[in-house]
């Protein structure tokens, strides 16, 4: 059946987590594009890094009996069997940016991760002047879609090239901290280093403090992925020269909204909506900074504009109580003033006979 704004669409969104620049980025987009549709309801819950308590979440999704639910998976595995509760109870779920283990979900959004590590290892191998490579891969959460799809494909395109080796991987959780011990001690086994792919940004920066410290940041070059705008985001980090390139991986969030909308009217939507990716390195910075950032003013004044139209609502709704009202008690008066008129001649027709 297809949603009119007389009714009402109620989504959730199950996140993964939100302390990083990223997902933050991910719920606003989702938010903004909500805020243009007054008829939705958009409900956010945050698993904080935490399978057990996403499942959780989801299930409470699920009692709510909500039109879709969104899902960002922690761990692919352990979220696969919640999905296919909410699928059986006529529930659609639309999974964005880490995919369940048996992709049993209505559809799919996000970049391609394979094409993400493939880029990022054609950038090595383009960039490259030495004989020889040596490469340390930073890999994401164990367990989750896009860290084993972007190693993947990064070794797809490095394996073809006999002078590219992959020296050493380490393991992380998306967070600097969680691989910056491991690097240095990667670095002081064996500083002969020349480049480092990182599964994101955080954790590439992180590993670029780790070399500094040491005194070698001059000597890798560092690739992350997510190219967010920002003065904490990957092209800012490309554009202060510590990053040597990032690949960009959108968020999603808009489209994500839009994607939702169309399963709830019945159309016909692909099993897999892949967003576009791209390397953002020297060449491009600037352009993809000045583009972000155009976006990012639009989205502003949308946000502005739709602040003013909330306040004008707002205050003709204050004003429409204030003169029921006004309205009412103007009734109340003439209904007394009427009472009283009518009580003189009463009394003086009394009076009279």
């Amino acid at each position: 059946m297809e949603q009119t704004s007389e009714n009402k669409i109620r989504i959730g969104f199950s996140q993964a987590m939100t302390n990083d620049d990223w997902r933050r980025s991910m719920n606003n987009a989702m938010l903004l594009q909500t805020s243009l549709h007054p008829n939705i309801e958009l409900t956010i819950r945050d698993g904080n890094y935490e399978v057990e308590k996403q499942i959780e979440q989801v299930e409470g999704l699920i009692a709510d009996s909500l039109d879709i639910i969104i899902v960002s998976p922690i761990q692919s595995k352990p979220i696969t069997p919640v999905v296919e509760k909410a699928l059986n109870l006529g529930i659609p779920v639309l999974v964005v940016d880490r995919k369940t283990e048996n992709q049993k979900y209505t559809a799919y959004l996000g970049a391609d991760n394979i094409e993400v590590g493939r880029n990022a290892a054609k950038e090595i191998i383009a960039s490259n002047t030495k004989d020889s490579i040596r490469i340390i891969e930073i890999k994401g959460l164990l367990g989750s879609s896009p860290a084993e799809e972007r190693s993947i494909g990064f070794h797809q395109t490095i394996d073809q090239y006999p002078m590219t080796k992959a020296v050493a991987s380490i393991e992380g959780d998306w967070e600097k901290e969680s691989i910056q011990q491991k690097f240095k001690t990667l670095l002081e086994e064996n500083p002969n280093v020349d480049y480092v792919f990182a599964h994101n940004d955080r954790m590439a920066v992180g590993a670029w403090e780790v070399a500094r410290n040491m005194g070698l940041e001059h000597q890798i070059d560092f690739i992350g992925v997510d190219g967010l705008s920002g003065p904490n985001g990957g092209i800012q980090a490309v554009k202060d020269n510590i990053l040597k390139a990032t690949v960009l991986y959108p968020t999603g969030g808009d489209e994500a909204i839009k994607l939702a909308l169309k399963i709830l009217n019945k159309e016909l939507v692909p099993k897999n909506n892949i967003l576009s990716t791209t390397i953002i390195n020297e060449v491009n910075a600037d352009i993809m900074k000045n583009q972000f950032d155009r976006i990012n003013e639009q989205q502003n004044n949308i946000e502005q504009q739709l602040f003013a139209l909330g306040d004008l609502e707002d205050r003709y709704s204050a004003q429409s109580n204030l003169l029921k009202i006004v309205m009412a008690l103007l009734a109340i008066i003439l209904a007394l003033a009427l009472y009283s008129i009518y009580s003189i001649f009463a009394i003086r027709k009394k009076i009279d006979s």
